[in-house]
């Protein structure tokens, strides 16, 4: 599996050109930083701070499942549910952790609120994950395309801007949609790769000499059939 290294995050540039920062610099802050939360849509504080990252991440995972059709324990494969309560579920680190790649990019790329919209959708609807296409489908245009921006995001690893996704849905003249692959882990880990049994160009984690034999020949590995990619059962 691949494991490159993110980039490291650049060192912050100093406050001022002595380092510090002046008593009134810092009530100058304090003051601009209230003024802009007055302004602040109210809903959007509440959900700053009622916020629970491990909880959003599992909400996030049972929404991923729901949209793209793929069990969670592939999508994040070293997740362990809580029996009580799937939301207090620990989903779990492996080594390529793509899910976090996911989940961090789309909340430095979409408005918050949209993507606070769909995982409310989700956790509303653990319990059956089957409500979760319908309730997207019954909102508004923006959660409905950052949901399919979503899923693009997982089988390609690539984003499409849910606006560009929204301006060619309707009938009539298409245009191209320019994409961004999110990250060389996210190239590699692409759904798409294992549904279809190959691998991306430039990448492959799979035995030698495996191109001589077909997807489920039963000479592959230690006489097994090369394993097929197992979507969701729930």
């Amino acid at each position: 599996m691949d494991q490159r290294r993110e980039r490291n995050a650049e060192s912050p540039e100093p406050l001022t050109q002595s380092g510090k920062i002046s008593r009134r610099a810092m009530v100058v802050g304090t003051g601009a930083t209230a003024a802009v939360a007055a302004v602040l849509p109210l809903s959007n504080l509440a959900y700053a701070q009622a916020s629970n990252p491990k909880q959003d991440m599992v909400a996030f995972l049972l929404l991923s499942e729901a949209l793209t059709g793929v069990n969670r324990q592939t999508l994040a494969p070293e997740f362990s549910a809580d029996a009580n309560e799937i939301l207090n579920s620990d989903p779990g680190i492996d080594p390529i952790n793509v899910k976090n790649t996911y989940f961090d990019w789309i909340n430095a790329h979409d408005a918050p609120s949209s993507f606070a919209k769909l995982l409310q959708i989700a956790k509303d609807s653990r319990k059956s994950l089957g409500d979760i296409i319908p309730k997207v489908n019954g909102g508004d245009d923006a959660t409905k395309f950052l949901a399919r921006s979503i899923v693009l995001l997982w089988y390609l690893g690539s984003w499409y801007e849910p606006a560009d996704l929204k301006a060619n849905a309707s009938p009539g003249t298409r245009h191209a949609i320019s994409s961004k692959v999110v990250s060389a882990k996210a190239y590699t880990q692409g759904l798409v790769w294992e549904i279809a049994g190959t691998h991306p160009m430039g990448y492959s984690n799979l035995q030698f000499g495996y191109w001589s034999r077909y997807p489920g020949d039963p000479n592959g590995l230690n006489g097994n059939p090369l394993p097929l990619f197992s979507p969701s059962k729930s």
